[in-house]
């Protein structure tokens, strides 16, 4: 079986910005509007449209209409599984 690495590198770019690992970290638990995670992250709405429709083209992200409102929601809550392996392993190596 071929792996195709550039997928892989491609998702790992997405997690290379702490403003999308903020964005992220806040729709853990549940689906968020811009302006919650505007609140949530103290970013611009600018800056969390710019990074949400970059992670929802890439597939990370999905959306639900709610009235007027859009709904943000992770595609793939493993994607925080591979979060908390990485902050054990940062923690070990800052020993």
């Amino acid at each position: 079986m071929k792996v195709n690495y550039n997928i892989q590198c491609e998702m790992c770019k997405i997690f290379s910005n702490s403003n999308r690992m903020r964005i992220l970290i806040a729709l853990r638990r549940k689906p968020k509007t811009v302006s919650e995670l505007m609140k949530i992250t103290e970013l611009p709405q600018a800056v969390v449209s710019q990074h949400l429709s970059m992670m929802r083209n890439k597939g990370v992200l999905k959306t639900e209409k709610k009235g007027s409102f859009v709904q943000y929601t992770l595609r793939y809550p493993e994607i925080m599984r591979a979060f908390d392996m990485m902050k054990k392993v940062t923690k070990k190596t800052r020993k």
